[in-house]
Parts: structure tokens; sequence; C-alpha cells
């Protein structure tokens, strides 16, 4: 089963965007609500995909990204 990481400062988008990936298949999900936490995250899970919102606090998502 594949592990999605959602990246976003709001919690209505990490549901939308959650919801919607939902209806194709089962998968297996993680939240962060900013930057450096979507980067400790991802550290820790490797996860197989990732969406980073570019605008969050702390760290952005494009330096999120590097």
């Amino acid at each position: 089963m594949s592990i999605i990481l959602i990246a976003d400062d709001s919690k209505f988008m990490r549901c939308f965007l959650k919801n919607k990936l939902q209806q194709q298949r089962p998968l297996t999900f993680v939240e962060a609500s900013d930057g450096q936490e979507a980067i400790d995250i991802y550290k820790l899970i490797k996860p197989d995909v990732t969406f980073l919102d570019i605008t969050m606090p702390k760290v952005n998502g494009l330096t999120a990204l590097r």
C-alpha cells in the first residue's frame, strides 16, 4: 500500500486532497501542518508520494522540497 504525505497549513485542503485521492484506491496518509514537520515526517517514513503547499509556516514548500 502506498504512503502519501500531504503537507499544507490548511486542514481543509489536507482533508479535501485526502478525500479525492481515497476515491481512487485505499491509501495510507500522513499529514503535516508546516514545512518543518513535513521534512521531519519525510525523513522518518520515506513516503511514496509527497504533496507540498508552497506557502506554509516555519519552512515553505519550496525549501522543504530541497
